[in-house]
């Protein structure tokens, strides 16, 4: 009896932590740290490749010392943030298909979207003097830049009209070895010229280079359904090996210059073969200490209201920096460690008081 009422407690308690996420027919997928720690990182990986890509002058300085040579392994290594995002979605969206249900779903996106576009444009009136009007902000709303990283809001809108159908293809293939080359089909239109074709070059067919995002989905779904298991040793040394070559080539070959991308971007054939060794290493971990697993749920539960508000905070915070600290053009590395976890926990603070905003009565479904 005693046996029986604590396996009851524990089911309560997971009942609680956990929630069932899966679509269609099939089995339901329970909640996975895994899968919980790599959204939580895919976050931290964003705001903090905006450090480099965006608000320092990381690009613009010369490739020279150690202290360079390991932000641009950092710099590689926290590129993977949205391929890490589009990835989750294709694991976890596989099974969906052309229902009310589904479609419904996009509401709740589209309104955090809307709150953090107005708040941000309000934002901007206040702190930087922006005008701002009824017309701007619809104006700015539809056309995606009321914030700097909309963007990503624009591609995942198409995204997600085309997610049932992308599936009924994906499944319409019978065999694995014919998915796999599916994905090496879609690799070497979307993933291949992003690295080949530069410099002047035009070595490979780059029309669909902007599809990454189906190539990272079926990625995503191929994982769900194969569950690939690799040395996790020998995916870090491939992440290491591929963050470590453009620094050392560029102070070798080119020294004193700044960082030459030997590689490509994130969205390359390198970059996206680091994301997905990314992908790999974590969407199976287990995690048995209950403080850290929530911890790592909240943390992925907000993160796409942190994406929408970290924006707010980046104009905040690097401007007060590199007026008051960022003496010289190579000094801004050393504040990464102070500047990065302020924004991301700024941004996890509004993004929890925005999801107690909507606990209310009609609001909680867009929570």
């Amino acid at each position: 009896m005693g046996q029986t009422a604590k396996i009851n407690h524990t089911t309560v308690i997971t009942n609680i932590l956990t929630k069932q996420i899966g679509g269609g027919n099939s089995p339901r997928l329970q909640r996975s740290f895994g899968l919980d720690l790599l959204r939580a990182f895919a976050i931290f990986s964003v705001i903090a490749g905006h450090f480099f890509s965006l608000h320092t002058a990381f690009r613009t300085t010369p490739m020279t010392g150690w202290s360079m040579a390991l932000q641009s392994l950092a710099q590689s290594i926290f590129a993977c943030g949205v391929p890490l995002f589009i990835m989750l979605t294709g694991y976890l969206n596989i099974n969906k298909g052309i229902s009310r249900k589904y479609y419904s779903g996009i509401w709740r996106v589209l309104v955090a979207y809307v709150f953090f576009s107005l708040v941000t444009l309000l934002f901007r009136h206040i702190y930087f003097g922006d005008p701002l009007s009824g017309f701007t902000a619809i104006k700015k709303i539809l056309n995606f830049s009321a914030f700097m990283y909309g963007w990503y809001i624009e591609m995942w809108i198409g995204l997600f009209l085309l997610v049932p159908f992308i599936n009924i293809l994906y499944k319409g293939i019978e065999t694995k070895r014919h998915k796999m080359l599916l994905i090496l089909t879609l690799a070497f239109i979307t993933f291949l010229p992003t690295f080949t074709n530069r410099y002047g070059q035009h070595l490979v067919p780059e029309f669909w280079r902007n599809c990454y995002p189906l190539t990272f989905y079926v990625v995503g779904a191929y994982i769900r359904e194969y569950a690939p298991r690799i040395n996790r040793w020998l995916l870090l040394s491939a992440i290491l090996l591929i963050g470590i070559i453009p620094p050392a080539f560029s102070m070798i070959a080119m020294p004193g210059h700044t960082q030459i991308s030997i590689l490509g971007d994130c969205f390359g054939i390198f970059g996206a073969a680091s994301a997905i060794s990314v992908f790999l290493i974590m969407y199976d971990v287990k995690c048995r200490r209950p403080a850290v697993s929530k911890a790592i749920y909240w943390i992925s539960l907000l993160s796409l209201d942190m994406y929408l508000c970290c924006y707010i905070f980046d104009c905040m915070v690097y401007p007060w920096f590199k007026s008051h600290y960022f003496e010289s053009q190579a000094s801004f590395g050393a504040y990464f460690f102070i500047i990065v976890p302020i924004i991301f926990f700024c941004s996890f603070a509004l993004s929890l008081a925005k999801r107690m905003l909507f606990s209310v009565p009609g609001l909680a479904r867009y929570r």
